[in-house]
This record gives structure tokens, C-alpha cells and sequence, in this order.
């Protein structure tokens, strides 16, 4: 096997070995070696070590960990790694360590939070401000209209709302906050490049042009079944609180909301009728304590009125931003491009074709349109629109 200093010689593209590959090479590490990940799961617990990680990095791990430099040296050292950091490159995805500061200051003192997560969209301020919407992958019209109710309604007072890209209740919580020209973020059970299910490709478009998609797993992870109970515990620990809005007593979103207690979130759930199984398990939550939900005050009350004010503000920026002139002086053909772009990835050669403008006239219009942050660019020249 090659060592990384004689790929370094062999190709100009190699970046020197810094502390964000060192992080990278940790979460590889925590996949090839269980023993490691185990270790560190059980150093995380502790708020010692988490406030080391922030303060002297991956060198907490070195002293509090017997064997992990060497590791990570071998880790850096294979093709798995190189591929790894290209991949990052060519997708445009971002990694964001334990020890950044904007990592998700919610997230940090969970029980267990990820060293990494792999990130394609942007993570902002306001999403701090956030209510985790899940429930059942088959759900009734009564869980989607409970699910798009109140996921729109979230976003109409600021919150973000976050959910897992799923089929059923997550998906009808992501559209309703896009629809409602909000925010949300998905968190995936699988790699960063695996959309699952595939027909939620647009929509993962979408979400990374208002919001962001993030998981903790390398690329090509499959989207296996015992990946999804990890993934709950980051939904739940983004957020304030979670609401559930339908489910079963064996369902997933059960274990989400369990970690949100864990984590000392709020849960809520929306009460179902008693004959039907897919309300069995919000009923149960709500026996065990789970705030029974009927309108969005019955959310936002139980968090400080200084959230509230905040999201508040949020919102009335957003709504600042939407009725802005931003396309006001905009030109004839820029206006012209512009409104051939919709909410979802668009091929540039689609938009010459029905621009009937010349190429590198369209080329020039996407530029600006970009840096405008009216459009967002993805790799393979495919562009979609903002839509907030």
C-alpha cells in the first residue's frame, strides 16, 4: 500500500494532511475498528472530554484514547480515505467536526453526538430554532394532514423543521415546510450521496437548497435497517422537541422520541383513535407523558418566550427576504432565465434549449442569478431555484 506522502508526490491534487482530514479519518476509523467507536461512545458521555475535543481537538483523543494515532495514521494512509476526501470535492459536500464552532450547539451535549457529519446545503442561525415532525412511513390521511398542518404552521411562526427523509410522515413534514417557504433539514440513515428512498431525489434537491441534508455515515452506506436507530438519535438531538404524529407501537419514531427524552427535549404527540394501529404509539407516549398536541400554541408554549421572540424574528426576515425586490432590477433575460428554473434539479443545457438564448449568455445569466442567492448551483451543471 501506498503512503500518503508518496501520493502527495504523485499527484498535485492531494491536500497536506490537516486536522479536518484527521477528523475524517476518525469517523472511517470508527467504522473499521468497533472497539474504537465503542470507546469513544463511552469518552463522549463525559463532559470533560466533549470540552477537550473543543478546546485541543483530535489531541484529546490521542491521550484519552490508547491506539487511535495509529489508527487514524492508517485510516489516512488507505485509498478508501483518498477516495473519501474526492468525493467530498467533487459533490461539494462539507464536513463539519465535533470541534467547529458552528457545530450544532444542540447536538453537542447529546449522549453521544457525531464526531463529523457530512453536510450538503448550509446550516444557519435560525436553525437552531428547530421541532423534529416524524411519524409512520404508510400513514393515514388523517397523519398527513396532521403532519402538513402543523409542519407548515412551524415554519410560519420561524422554527425549522427536521425530519428523516423517509417515506410517509417525513416526507409530507419536508414538502409542507418548503411549501410554506420555510426551512428544514434532513438527516439521513444512509451516505451523504445515497438518496433512499430514490423517489425522494427531488426532494433531497429541494431541502439542500433551503436547508441542509447531513449524516454522520460515510459515502456508499447503504441504508440498512440498524442504521436508522443511530439516526434518530441526531433528529432528536437538533431539535427542541419532537413531535410524533402517527405511529405504531413497534415504530421507529418511538425511538426518536425516546432518545428526545433522553436528551431532555420535549415530546409531543398527536392523539389517534383508539381502533387504528398506527395511532396505537402516539397514544402510548402520551400515557407515558408525551404533551397530547391539538393546535401549535400546545408546542410553542412549552418553550421559553425567548425562543419564541427569536423565531419570531427569524421569520419576519425570511418574510423580508421573499418580498424584496430581489428580482426587481433584474434584466429582461435574466427575469426571462430566472422563471425557467423551478424548485428542482434543472440541467443547464434544458434551460439554453427552452431559453432560446445563446449559451454563454444563459452561462453568464446563472452566474448572476447565483450570487444573488436567487438560484443554486449542483455538481454536474444542474441548477435549481431558491425557494426562500
Amino acid at each position: 500500500m501506498a503512503n500518503r506522502g508518496e501520493q502527495d508526490m504523485n499527484d498535485s491534487a492531494w491536500p497536506a494532511v490537516t486536522d479536518r482530514d484527521a477528523w475524517l479519518a476518525l469517523n472511517l476509523a470508527r467504522f473499521a475498528w468497533p472497539d474504537l467507536s465503542r470507546d469513544l461512545a463511552r469518552h463522549l458521555a463525559l463532559a470533560d472530554f466533549r470540552q477537550a475535543l473543543v478546546q485541543d481537538g483530535l489531541d484529546a483523543v490521542y491521550t484519552t484514547l490508547p491506539g487511535s494515532r495509529e489508527k487514524l495514521a492508517v485510516i489516512q494512509q488507505s485509498r478508501t480515505f483518498a477516495d473519501e476526501w474526492e468525493r467530498m470535492q467533487t459533490l461539494q459536500v462539507a464536513l463539519l467536526t465535533f470541534a467547529d464552532s458552528d457545530y450544532p450547539p444542540l447536538l453537542r451535549w447529546i449522549a453521544e453526538p457525531p464526531p463529523v457529519l457530512y453536510l450538503r446545503g448550509a446550516l444557519q442561525p435560525a436553525h437552531e430554532l428547530a421541532v423534529a415532525v416524524v411519524g409512520s412511513r404508510k400513514p393515514s390521511p388523517y397523519g398527513k394532514m396532521a403532519a402538513q398542518r402543523f409542519s407548515a404552521a412551524l415554519v410560519q411562526q420561524g422554527y425549522t423543521v427536521i425530519s428523516g427523509l423517509a417515506r410517509g410522515i417525513d416526507r409530507v413534514a419536508h414538502e409542507s415546510a418548503l411549501q410554506a417557504g420555510g426551512q428544514t433539514l434532513a438527516v439521513l440513515g444512509s451516505g451523504i450521496n445515497v438518496v433512499y428512498p430514490p423517489e425522494n431525489r427531488r426532494l433531497f434537491a429541494q431541502i439542500c437548497a433551503n436547508g441542509a441534508v447531513m449524516s454522520e455515515f460515510p459515502f456508499d452506506t447503504k441504508p440498512d435497517r440498524w442504521n436508522f436507530p443511530r439516526r434518530n438519535r441526531i433528529i432528536s438531538g437538533l431539535a427542541l422537541g419532537t413531535l410524533v404524529v402517527e405511529a405504531t407501537i413497534r415504530s421507529g419514531s418511538l425511538h426518536t422520541a425516546r432518545h428526545a427524552l433522553e436528551q431532555g427535549r420535549e415530546v409531543f404527540a398527536i392523539p389517534g383513535r383508539i381502533d387504528v394501529p398506527s395511532s396505537q404509539g402516539t397514544n402510548q407516549l402520551i400515557k407515558q407523558g408525551a404533551k397530547l398536541v391539538e393546535t401549535l400554541d400546545d408546542i410553542v408554549e412549552e418553550f421559553p418566550e425567548a425562543v419564541h421572540r427569536s423565531a419570531q424574528r427569524y421569520r419576519a426576515l425570511a418574510d423580508d427576504r421573499i418580498s424584496a425586490p430581489a428580482a426587481a432590477d433584474l434584466s429582461v433575460q435574466e427575469t426571462q432565465v430566472l422563471a425557467l428554473i423551478p424548485s428542482e434539479e434543472t440541467h443547464v443545457d434544458a434551460i439554453i434549449q427552452t431559453s432560446q438564448l445563446p449559451a454563454h449568455v444563459v452561462m453568464s445569466i446563472l452566474v448572476t442569478l447565483e450570487l444573488r442567492g436567487l438560484v443554486r448551483q449542483f455538481p454536474g451543471k444542474l441548477f435549481v431555484r431558491n425557494l426562500a
